[in-house]
């Protein structure tokens, strides 16, 4: 039986789905189901769901158009060892995802990029055409950015009739990774509906749809609604198998009410670049009734951005239940409405928060120029602040005292010994306590081993990663007072800090040295991981603690690490370091796929050794005074930039060529800082200025040599 495209016959294919006999629903949910009735499988979603992989979609669907026949041809695999059910099931699935795509296709179109120059090499970046979605009949068509990633000398929408049409760039969505485009025509176009709301259901399924090609075939893949608000809250996802052909089409539900516009995205620090999980089943859309809000600001060529606050969170695991600010970013519309560090976030435009993760999500959903309101406690009072979102914010420039501090748990006086063991009452906040003061930096003659910080101006400070985040977002060059607790008293110090790239710091901490420990080389290896890496640490019962960790990634061809890390043994004793040496997979090159692989053998270390959270670097052999740059320092780069989250410091030549990863603003819940074997007064390279603006702080150190290096890596932890 054929459906027709309109909506009728979608509902009524939809309908025959839902109601098959229990056999059928026995037979789709596995071959080796023992259900009896339609309830054990009582939805279409559920049954798709326990369908094994290889039964529920081919990988693509593809449809071409025929003159003959005005619609879809969808081949229906050989029923060789199905039952009749199956069978039927297939060809009624089949026959749903045709009227779909059909029921949309007139408001689909290519888009291709002509006479392109520049930009990354890669299939993707290489692979126009793109497709996009006709919004409104004055030919206005939406397409994501990846057709404006780079110089184009014309951009064409190829119309489902297989004419082409020059068209110009109206606005962007900065935000949301969609661009508007222009095209003048006289034929008639056929918009997509835009609703008020979407009705995005988990577990339905969903339909991609695009165009490919000089004669617009049809493309179509299938999938189910897997998530919501992802990507801190802008985007609905599909398990639907796209490739970079779809990007600006249509997601749709199995009725034909289209969903959103597909866009290429990763979830942060998924991949390298946001185009990596093309053909992944990981499919990201836009939901169209946000892209019927922002529509007449595009078409009256408004640049849409990000609305950005300017809060820094004081947990670092954003689902612990607590909303407490460490910081305020300067010159920053939190600021400018008077949010205060320690003020504890309570609601967004009256929706309750508890935890960071939901103040990202329902931030992240607003634009520039929008206004939200924010409510707060401050010193056990609500307070509410209208605060309007900027585009930008000045960027950071990461500040230090001088200072290695531990978390430490407050003594115990009589009283706390009186009470019940079984008490439940919440641990008491920690104290940071100063274990060293490095010599030259703010702290030293100011501030000593053993004082407590418990305050920086009004703000408490209960924990080394509260005081660490509200340093990294201080003002340069302002002075700050410090409430600290020694020998039993409270004093108010007044200094200034240092910005992290005024220079780099090399005295390693006293108690280091007063520890002995034998070090060996051993061999590392991953499951499923094709790299021949090694690693110089000390031996497992040695009573070692706060080590820093180097990741030293060799040039392609060179395949010897554990005879590479001999050379280091001295060094990194001396200082601390755990050194592991790790070659790349491919002879003639690192690959963007070795990112992750990379990461992994830093878990892998953490492990066996106490290394020191923040005192992990990833660094190459040009990070050397003297070696020249080769593509291991570029992979450095991309993995310190890909893998914010792990790496804090990376190191490499200053004539390193930059790789083609997305660069991220550097983030004060998890700063980077880069290291150059440059004089201070020294010409950066080219790429550095732009590292800066985007908040990273750039160490021109001078002469480096393999101690300098891994001091450097050893006092990333310093505050």
């Amino acid at each position: 039986m054929i459906f027709s495209a309109k909506p009728n016959g979608l509902r009524r294919c939809v309908k025959e789905l839902d109601t098959k006999p229990a056999g059928l629903h026995r037979s789709a949910c596995s071959p080796w189901a023992s259900c009896s009735s339609r309830a054990s499988c009582s939805t279409r979603a559920t049954a798709l769901r326990s369908r094994p992989r290889q039964w529920q979609t081919p990988t693509y669907l593809m449809f071409l158009a025929s003159v003959a026949f005005v619609g879809i041809s969808i081949a229906v695999a050989p029923s060789h060892g199905l039952a009749a059910d199956d069978v039927s099931y297939r060809q009624a699935m089949a026959e749903a995802v045709r009227a779909t795509a059909n029921h949309v296709l007139s408001s689909v179109v290519v888009v291709e990029v002509v006479g392109g120059t520049g930009g990354a090499e890669g299939e993707v970046e290489q692979d126009a055409p793109t497709s996009g979605v006709i919004v409104d009949k004055d030919g206005y068509v939406l397409a994501s950015s990846i057709v404006v990633r780079r110089p184009s000398a014309t951009i064409l929408v190829v119309l489902p009739d297989g004419s082409r049409h020059a068209a110009e760039v109206v606005s962007k969505d900065e935000h949301r990774d969609l661009v508007l485009l222009k095209i003048k025509t006289d034929t008639e176009l056929t918009p997509i509906p835009l609703p008020d709301q979407i009705d995005a259901r988990i577990g339905q399924t969903t339909v991609a749809v695009g165009r490919y090609g000089i004669d617009a075939s049809p493309l179509v893949s299938r999938g189910v609604l897997s998530g919501q608000e992802r990507l801190d809250g802008i985007a609905i996802q599909a398990d639907a198998r796209v490739t970079a052909s779809f990007y600006g089409g249509l997601l749709v539900d199995l009725y034909g009410n289209a969903l959103g516009i597909l866009i290429p995205a990763v979830a942060e620090g998924g991949a390298e670049a946001d185009t990596d999980w093309y053909d992944s089943g990981i499919a990201f859309a836009i939901p169209l009734d946000v892209v019927k809000k922002n529509l007449a600001r595009m078409r009256a060529g408004d640049n849409i951005k990000k609305g950005l606050i300017g809060i820094v969170a004081k947990s670092k695991d954003p689902y612990e239940n607590q909303t407490e600010l460490a910081a305020i970013r300067v010159r920053s519309p939190a600021e400018a409405a008077g949010l205060k560090a320690g003020d504890k976030v309570r609601a967004f435009n009256a929706k309750k928060v508890q935890r960071h993760q939901d103040v990202r999500l329902l931030l992240g959903k607003f634009d520039a120029g929008d206004t939200i309101s924010i409510e707060v406690e401050r010193d056990g009072k609500p307070l509410t602040f209208d605060v309007t979102l900027t585009d930008s914010i000045p960027p950071l420039q990461p500040q230090r005292l001088g200072v290695i501090a531990v978390d430490q748990a407050p003594a115990k006086t009589q009283d706390d010994d009186s009470e019940d063991e079984d008490s439940t009452d919440e641990d008491p906040a920690k104290q940071v306590v100063i274990s060293e003061v490095i010599t030259g930096t703010a702290a030293d003659g100011k501030l000593e081993p053993g004082d407590i910080i418990q305050k920086i101006g009004v703000a408490e400070v209960d924990g080394v990663e509260s005081l660490r985040r509200q340093m990294i977002a201080a003002e340069p060059g302002k002075a700050i007072e410090l409430t600290v607790k020694r020998s039993e008293e409270n004093q108010t110090i007044t200094l200034t800090p240092d910005s992290i790239d005024s220079g780099v710091m090399t005295a390693i901490p006293k108690a280091w040295g007063e520890i002995k420990a034998k070090w060996s080389i051993k061999e590392l290896k991953l499951p499923d991981a094709a790299n021949v890496a090694a690693v110089l640490a000390p031996q497992n019962d040695a009573p070692v603690k706060q080590l820093g960790l180097m990741v030293l990634l060799m040039n392609p061809g060179e395949a010897a690490p554990k005879e590479l890390l001999a050379s280091w043994r001295d060094v990194a004793e001396k200082t601390g370091v755990v050194v592991c040496a790790v070659a790349a997979e491919d002879n003639q090159r690192w690959q963007p796929k070795e990112i992750e692989v990379i990461s992994r053998f830093v878990a892998s270390i953490q492990k066996t050794s106490a290394i020191e959270p923040m005192a992990v670097a990833v660094a190459a052999p040009g990070a050397i005074s003297g070696a020249k740059a080769e593509a291991a320092d570029s992979m450095a780069l991309a993995v310190a930039m890909s893998a914010s989250r792990t790496f804090y410091g990376v190191a490499v030549s200053a004539k390193t060529r930059p790789p083609a990863v997305r660069l991220r603003e550097n983030d004060a819940e998890a700063s980077l800082q880069v290291l150059l074997p440059i004089e201070r007064n020294a010409e950066p390279p080219t790429w550095a200025p732009t590292l800066k603006k985007s908040g990273y702080p750039v160490v021109q150190a001078g002469d480096v040599d393999k101690e300098t290096l891994l001091r450097w890596v050893r006092l990333l932890q310093a505050i």
